[in-house]
């Protein structure tokens, strides 16, 4: 059955479903495939049980015969034994799927303005270095979570039953997979990677309403970012990622003289003749609390969400093309549409907080677990999402 359901499109239908009823014709409109290859599929999901036939209605079109409406029942997943007989090609394949379909769901909000509809929505995604040992800790906490959803929903459907809650449409994602780079390129990228003490500290840099619509420029926001993943030049994040050379520049300049970066290093040499380029990295972490936060635009608020995505989308997209996501059996990606009232979202975020507090001191036991021999740790990308959705869960 595992490697029945191991195929892309059966694991997009499958993930599409989970949000709303669809149609073969509809989802060959919305993400693409043959229709009749795509109406195959979706008969075979209904025969293992996977979905439901809930609707017959008249073709759209002028001649056209009967459009068959289903739904999910159940949800398919792999376990760890089920996922390691998938042959490799597959899962990659079939992770790619996934993927796609988280990025359609943040697409969706985007559009329809209800990423950045909440204040405390949550948006991290981290880069660590883990032993095997801490590895193992944090698939577990994400497991963890992932069922935890369910529980939280049906508490929800009980409250909402008894008084008129508000119903928030809530889309949660979980990530944890190896990176492409090497763990000492990743401890390099931020100082805060370095020692103990100072990773305990680092998410002490809130950023102060007098620093905030000054960070809040789309190219300062995405340096930021990417520094967290390795040190850069400014003519290195010109040639990778865009901007203006003399512009970025000066980004570059203005956030090291705030304090968030600084130069880990000068290169002489290269291209510009003996010239000296300048090797940048972050100094801690900085993020916005939420009274800060509510002080931003709402447009401002939404372009340093895209600037953190793209970051984040880029992290997956290289590790699938270098073929270091799916490196490690026991890699964690998941994502779920569920109904939530307020208590229920409140406690979801308080859930995604502790976690990500608790990522640098898996780190700095990872590092003292290593005793100095840093290559044998799993250069680690976690992401932790939690926003509003423009469709209610409960229609699928």
């Amino acid at each position: 059955m595992a490697r029945a359901v191991a195929d892309p499109w059966r694991v997009r239908i499958l993930a599409e479903l989970s949000v709303r009823p669809l149609s073969p014709s509809c989802f060959v409109e919305e993400v693409g495939g043959e229709l009749t290859e795509i109406a195959r599929y979706f008969r075979q999901l209904a025969s293992w049980g996977y979905i439901e036939l809930i609707e017959e209605r008249p073709g759209r079109r002028r001649g056209a015969a009967i459009e068959h409406v289903y739904r999910g029942i159940q949800r398919a997943y792999f376990d760890t034994s089920s996922w390691a007989g998938v042959p490799r090609s597959k899962r990659d394949h079939v992770s790619r799927a996934a993927v796609s379909s988280f990025f359609a769901r943040v697409s969706e909000a985007f559009e329809a303005g209800t990423f950045d509809e909440e204040i405390d929505r949550h948006l991290s995604w981290d880069n660590v270095a883990l032993d095997r040992q801490a590895w193992v800790q944090l698939g577990e906490r994400l497991d963890e979570i992932l069922a935890w959803l369910t529980e939280l929903e049906l508490d929800t459907g009980l409250r909402i039953s008894k008084t008129d809650r508000e119903r928030i449409p809530t889309v949660v994602g979980l990530s944890s997979f190896r990176s492409p780079q090497s763990p000492s390129e990743m401890l390099d990228a931020s100082r805060f990677h370095q020692a103990p003490s100072v990773a305990a500290d680092a998410n002490d840099f809130a950023i102060g309403p007098e620093l905030a619509k000054a960070l809040s420029n789309r190219w300062r926001c995405r340096i930021l970012m990417e520094l967290t993943s390795r040190p850069l030049s400014p003519s290195q994040f010109v040639q990778e990622i865009g901007g203006s050379k003399s512009h970025i520049a000066r980004c570059f300049r203005e956030l090291a003289s705030w304090g968030y970066v600084e130069v880990f290093e000068e290169r002489r040499g290269g291209r510009r003749r003996g010239g000296v380029e300048l090797i940048y990295r972050n100094v801690k972490k900085p993020h916005f609390d939420t009274s800060t936060w509510i002080t931003l635009p709402r447009i401002v608020r939404e372009e340093m969400s895209r600037a953190f995505l793209k970051s984040y989308f880029q992290r997956i997209t290289t590790a699938v093309d270098e073929e270091s996501f799916d490196a490690e059996i026991d890699r964690h990606f998941s994502w779920r549409p569920v109904t939530l009232d307020r208590l229920a979202w409140t406690e979801l975020s308080e859930r995604l907080d502790v976690v990500l507090d608790w990522l640098p001191e898996l780190e700095a036991e990872s590092i003292r677990r290593s005793k100095g021999n840093l290559e044998t740790l799993i250069p680690s990308v976690v992401g932790l999402f939690s926003f509003r959705s423009p469709i209610h869960a409960e229609s699928a």
